[in-house]
């Protein structure tokens, strides 16, 4: 009598156990393997184009010297949104953007494991100043001087005084009949060239040092995924070996064993979804929160947000799977 007694009380506590092992063995496959993780941002900032236009950003700057205006900056205006994808797309192809996501997945890994106050992810701009140096420069300019208007005149007479002065680009951005046209082009494309041999090979993309009541919550938001990461790994002993206990102490037959196992594992199979409703709700507070905003540092906020609707689509859809069977 006291065997099943204690069988009953296991029995609750695999109803109770399962739900929660199944919810961290979902996310758990999703989020620390570096191959899922990597295809998932690969895809979405492919999609998006946002990490390609942040390393043109990045490379392409537009303002000066503590903030003075880069007299450039203005060339870049007549672009429209065709003629700068097809830059990007040039400059910044999607298996660049693949290695970046897989590059910075194992510096996020590698921080949930250090003692560093928020990962250290890093661009790679190294492959754009090799393309530029091997023809993708010129492109560049070309598409650049193709987008602006057609000299007047007056602009043009203006362009046969100022023509590479110093090694400068003229004050006016107008396209110019030939020859100008290629001189311009020639004076753009080497101007280019020297910015991008000056630039270093990487560029951050962390954000500025975090205020304390920030710090906190990252350091317990990266408490929380060594937890979720060691309770996938091995959660799954406990209620496995809460059934075992289970036949230990209660089961003497056949008819037994399926009444024994069969009323716990319908009750951990509802409460799995009702585990996956609750999840839901607090994975979207946790979205909106400051320690979430601060892992990027600002600049894949808004990428985040549409990979965590994306891993709760997969994970949610594991568990409920898990659930039904």
């Amino acid at each position: 009598m006291i065997g099943r007694a204690i069988a009953l009380l296991l029995g609750l506590a695999f109803v109770v156990s399962l739900p929660l092992t199944v919810l961290a063995l979902s996310w758990g496959r999703v989020l620390f393997s570096p191959e899922q993780m990597t295809d998932i941002l690969a895809a979405e900032l492919v999609d998006s184009g946002a990490l390609q236009r942040a390393a043109v950003e990045a490379f392409l700057q537009r303002s000066g010297p503590e903030g003075d205006t880069n007299p450039e900056a203005g060339s870049l205006d007549f672009l429209d949104r065709q003629q700068l994808d097809r830059l990007v797309e040039t400059l910044f192809p999607p298996e660049w953007v693949h290695d970046q996501m897989r590059a910075n997945v194992e510096i996020l890994y590698a921080w949930i494991d250090s003692d560093l106050a928020q990962p250290a992810f890093r661009l790679d701009i190294q492959p754009l100043k090799e393309r530029l140096q091997a023809g993708g420069a010129q492109e560049l300019v070309t598409v650049i001087v193709d987008s602006w208007p057609v000299c007047s005149a007056e602009q043009i007479q203006q362009l046969e005084r100022e023509m590479v002065v110093g090694g400068e680009l003229p004050s006016i951005t107008c396209e110019p009949p030939e020859p100008l046209r290629s001189r311009l082009i020639n004076s753009g494309t080497e101007l280019l060239l020297d910015r991008s041999r000056s630039l270093p090979s990487s560029s951050p993309l962390s954000g500025e040092a975090l205020a304390t009541e920030d710090q906190q919550g990252l350091t317990a938001f990266k408490r929380g995924l060594r937890f979720l990461r060691e309770l996938s790994d091995v959660g799954w002993m406990l209620p496995t070996s809460l059934l075992g206990l289970i036949v230990a102490l209660a089961v003497r037959s056949w008819p037994a064993l399926l009444r024994w196992w069969g009323a716990p594992l319908s009750g951990a199979g509802l409460s799995s979804f009702i585990t996956l409703l609750i999840s839901r709700g607090i994975i979207d507070q946790a979205r909106a929160s400051e320690s979430m905003r601060s892992v990027s540092g600002g600049f894949f906020e808004p990428i985040l947000q549409n990979v965590i609707c994306q891993l709760l689509d997969i994970a949610g859809g594991r568990m409920f799977g898990m659930a039904l069977l």
